[in-house]
This record gives C-alpha cells, sequence and structure tokens, in this order.
C-alpha cells in the first residue's frame, strides 16, 4: 500500500484552498527525488547558494524534502521529473518561498511576485473587493504598460524571483496584451513557476495555445459552484455555461494539441456560505481539470470597514514571502488592502530590491514580529492567522 499524504491540513493560513479528497502520492515523489540526486549534488556545487546547502543535506539525510507538499507542488514534480537542473532550481524556490514565510527571514529579495495586468474586473461577486464601489473607480482602475510590464519582469527574472502570478485585484486576461505578456514571460530562465488566476470569462481559442505554447504552471480557475442559479448568484454578471465551455474549450485544446503539457488545470471555488456540497463540486469540475479545491472567503469584500481583530495578533508572513505590484507600479504587502494603505514603493521608479529592502515595508515587518499587528490599518481588521 502506498505511503499518502493528505492535503487536507497543508498551508499555514486558516483561511485557504483545500483540496478536494485529493491524494499526494509520497513514495512516487521520493523515488523521483532518488533518481536525480546525483544530478542535484552536482547542480549544488555549482550554485554556491547557503540554502541549496541546507535543501541537499536534508534530501541525502532524509530521503525527502524540507517543506510541506501540496497538490500543485506533486503535479510540478511528476510532470518535470525528466528535467533535474529545472527541477532542482524549482525545488530550491519552494524552500526559499517556505522559509521567508514561516521564518520571517528576509532574503533581499522577494520570492514569489503577483503582478496585476489589469485592475478592473467584470464580474462582482459578494465576497471580493470589486463589489466595493468606492474601489472600481479612479485612481485605483487601470491598465498595465507593456513596457513596465517587462521592466518589473526583466528585474525579477536578473534577482531570481521564483514564481510570477497574473492576477490580483482584477482580471488578467481582459489585458489586450495579455498574450504578449505569456510570450515574455516564457523566456526567462530564472521565472521557474509561471500562474494565471482567471474567471474564465474571456478565454479564447488562441489565448488557449497561447497559455500551453508558453509553458505556464498553472491556470486556476475561479469557480464556486456547480449549479447554474446559485454560480451566477455568487459570480454575478457571469454566463455558467459561457464558462464551462470555454473551460471545457482548455482542457480540450491542452488533450488534443499539447498531449505533454505539464500546465496544471485547477477549479478554485469560494464556499462564500459555507454549505458547498463538495463532493459534487468536485465532481462537476473534476471532468475538465486536473484539480479541484475549495475554501472560505476572507473578509476582504469591505476591508476598512471590518471589525478589528485583537485576538490576532501573530506576524503576516506576505510580508516576508511575496510582493504584489498593482497595474501602475505600486507595491503592496497584500490584495485584503486593496486601496493600497501599505504600500511601500514604485516599480515605475524603483528596483525590486530598493523596494523589498526599503524602510517602510521594514517598519511594517517590525510592527508584526514585535506583537504590534493589531495597531497596523488594515492588518488588525484582516482575519487570517498563520
Amino acid at each position: 500500500m502506498q505511503n499518502l499524504q493528505s492535503t487536507n491540513d497543508l498551508g499555514s493560513g486558516k483561511v485557504r484552498q483545500i483540496s478536494i479528497n485529493e491524494k499526494i502520492d509520497v513514495i512516487n515523489i521520493q523515488k523521483i527525488l532518488n533518481e536525480n540526486l546525483e544530478v542535484f549534488k552536482k547542480i549544488d556545487k555549482k550554485l554556491n547558494d547557503e540554502y541549496s546547502n541546507i535543501l541537499i543535506n536534508y534530501l541525502i539525510n532524509n530521503n525527502k524534502l524540507n517543506f510541506p507538499l501540496s497538490k500543485h507542488i506533486e503535479l510540478f514534480i511528476s510532470k518535470n521529473y525528466k528535467d533535474a537542473e529545472k527541477l532542482y532550481k524549482y525545488l530550491l524556490f519552494r524552500l526559499k518561498f517556505y522559509i521567508t514565510g514561516s521564518q520571517k527571514v528576509n532574503i533581499g529579495y522577494p520570492p514569489y511576485l503577483l503582478l496585476e495586468p489589469v485592475s478592473a474586473c467584470n464580474l462582482r461577486c459578494p465576497f471580493c473587493y470589486q463589489s466595493d464601489k468606492s474601489f472600481t473607480r479612479k485612481p485605483f482602475m487601470g491598465v498595465m504598460d507593456f513596457e513596465l510590464f517587462k521592466k518589473i519582469i526583466d528585474d525579477a527574472n536578473d534577482i531570481g524571483v521564483g514564481a510570477i502570478t497574473l492576477a490580483s485585484r482584477g482580471e488578467p486576461t481582459m489585458h489586450k496584451k495579455f498574450i504578449d505578456m505569456l510570450d515574455y514571460l516564457n523566456k526567462k530562465e530564472n521565472i521557474f513557476e509561471v500562474k494565471l488566476n482567471t474567471n474564465g470569462s474571456f478565454l479564447t481559442n488562441d489565448m488557449c495555445h497561447g497559455i500551453f505554447k508558453n509553458n505556464l504552471t498553472q491556470i486556476v480557475i475561479s469557480a464556486d459552484h456547480y449549479i447554474k442559479e446559485d454560480y451566477e448568484r455568487l459570480r454575478k454578471g457571469s454566463n455558467f455555461e459561457k464558462i464551462t465551455k470555454n473551460v471545457d474549450m482548455l482542457f480540450n485544446i491542452r488533450k488534443k494539441y499539447y498531449p505533454e503539457s505539464s500546465t496544471e488545470i485547477r477549479v478554485s471555488g469560494i464556499d462564500n456560505e459555507k454549505n458547498l456540497n463538495r463532493e459534487k463540486f468536485k465532481e462537476y469540475w473534476i471532468k475538465r481539470s486536473d484539480h479541484v479545491s475549495a475554501g472560505y472567503p476572507i473578509e476582504r469584500w469591505d476591508t476598512y470597514m471590518n471589525a478589528e481583530h485583537p485576538d490576532i495578533n501573530d506576524p503576516c508572513e506576505f510580508l516576508w514571502d511575496r510582493m504584489y505590484v498593482w497595474f501602475d507600479g505600486k507595491t503592496n504587502p497584500c490584495d485584503a488592502d486593496y486601496k493600497s494603505l501599505l504600500s511601500f514603493g514604485n516599480m515605475s521608479s524603483n528596483s525590486i530590491k530598493e523596494i523589498w529592502n526599503g524602510k517602510i515595508i521594514e517598519n511594517t515587518r517590525n510592527m508584526h514580529v514585535n506583537g504590534d499587528r493589531k495597531k497596523v490599518n488594515p492588518c488588525n481588521k484582516c482575519g487570517v492567522t498563520f
């Protein structure tokens, strides 16, 4: 009988996406790691990286990884096991991402960037800040200039940022140069994980081919139900049949034209009313995806009017493991602060490292680790614990 690890308890945030009845095949992962161990050792010697030393020594001594596994990581390993260098550098990125957040370590740059091509969205979901009418107007609405996008990506690749997500406050596929963005990202050698979050409304044939041609690591379709009436009530402005058809198109294009693709298709739902039948939800969407997950909503539909949480005072991992960049270059620690009270710089005029190591974010980090999260607005109104 195989040693299988449940994904139900993975992740540090208590409000999170949980895989529905998925198991991780630990035995197969260990087999892949063992088969590549000698090559990994050679790569480690070339890298001269202290975290690489930590990773390889742990692998040698324990025959497993020293960070939590998830279904997403398992799929990446199983689909990229033939490319040992890519796999090892990916594992090194995942270790850095884990250590920076869990141990509150600043390695000099964010291991993970979330970029916002567009801040607008075509839907008005009740659990999202897009339902805040004071947000869906200037100065918060806009489209990222393609030259600014290239500047950010070049900088991220040069300093070793391991992952990019195209998403944040708006619907990224509304950008007229969205496919060009994918093309540009695919040319970068040091960005191992490229993820897209989308509601699926604007997927086209060309866009689907662009996703697979450019080897996206993961495309996450935000879909919150399996019944038309409930879906369209929760995703106000959506068309259930159209989005199902678009996801089918995405799945079938991969099956027909890119059978060896390593791109994972995941359907991710928000259980807004905490009564979602997750078995039926998975049954509907797994036919057109690799992985289905669901989670509860985070209090960000009107963050600034939330009640304070004086009992929640643990430091937020996001201040150490990721950076959000809005359409205009403004940087932020999270999208719960969607009006950017905590912005710590702008990519239009500064580099990632300059912003990441600046006094503004450092002051916020110090307040969090010194037990003063409850004094930081709107961190004191965020219900996420770590």
